[in-house]
């Protein structure tokens, strides 16, 4: 969570209202086009009672829709593209305890670069820019943001990632491991 996250793609949300959701561990974030040039990003959580907004199935990452208004399924407590709490059952019983900063959905920082949107859900920290660096410079000249993917494929893999993707990069196991692949090697 203290770092800029790739979340989505642009084209993911052409439109305002799209939305996507982005699960990374016990953290759901939305992300919603708010305007033709605008995007805002959420924490994916009710502020009355905790609830997440968008219920996203274990077996996938994220969800993607399209909403005029985020509801909770809990106590309907409703919220605009931008995050403000427009609906609250039985308002009046708060005896006018609640305001914009405590009802409205927590942000997230969101920027985007190369087509990609990305979230970091520190309140302060370094920009995109400063966090891509170099990489950002160096990148810039491919023009990602005009490239699109072919094909996704979003695996929900039971095992401590860094050991999977390790694995992938670098060969010293496939003698033991694939040894039908030693025929292909030197």
């Amino acid at each position: 969570p203290r770092v800029w996250q790739m979340a989505g793609r642009l084209e993911d949300i052409p439109e305002p209202g799209d939305f996507l959701t982005y699960d990374i561990c016990d953290d759901s974030v939305i992300i919603v086009r708010t305007g033709p040039d605008t995007i805002k990003a959420f924490h994916n959580v009710c502020s009355h009672r905790g609830r997440q907004l968008v219920d996203t199935p274990e077996t996938v990452n994220g969800v993607r829709g399209k909403a005029r208004r985020f509801v909770c399924a809990f106590h309907g407590w409703t919220y605009d593209l931008d995050g403000r709490c427009t609906y609250i059952h039985d308002q009046d019983d708060w005896h006018g305890a609640l305001d914009d900063a405590c009802t409205s959905l927590k942000p997230v920082r969101v920027d985007t670069w190369g087509g990609f949107i990305y979230v970091d859900m520190r309140e302060d920290g370094e920009s995109l820019a400063e966090f891509l660096g170099d990489a950002g410079r160096i990148l810039g000249h491919f023009e990602l943001e005009k490239m699109r993917y072919k094909w996704r494929q979003w695996v929900v893999y039971p095992a401590n990632w860094k050991t999977a993707l390790e694995a992938f990069m670098e060969p010293y196991h496939t003698t033991t491991t694939h040894h039908q692949l030693t025929a292909y090697a030197d």
